[in-house]
């Protein structure tokens, strides 16, 4: 069975469903796609562990750079910063709060 390539489907507008990553041990980690984001030129993608979702954890967002083979979670904590304050601005500003 082929496998879809993960870039291509976190690049896809159209393809919101969980992608697969693998932690440091080699074990899968279902994610949910949040948001693609554009932070000083280049691609991210906002991801969350569905099993924390699931448990209603909804601070468990990952940034995550999308490269030509693959996705390198973001370890710099300024680009963490303006790429979760970009999110902030496109999907949360003007939202009442709950």
């Amino acid at each position: 069975m082929k496998q879809d390539n993960i870039v291509d489907r976190l690049l896809d507008e159209e393809d919101d469903a969980p992608v697969t990553l693998y932690d440091e041990h080699g074990a899968p980690v279902e994610m949910a796609q949040i948001a693609l984001i554009a932070a000083r030129g280049e691609p991210y993608a906002l991801l969350a562990p569905l099993d924390l979702l699931r448990q209603g954890q909804t601070d468990c967002l990952l940034a995550f750079a999308i490269r030509e083979d693959g996705v390198d979670e973001v370890c710099d904590p300024e680009l963490e910063d303006e790429i979760f304050r970009e999110y902030d601005r496109l999907f949360c500003e003007g939202k009442p709060q709950e």
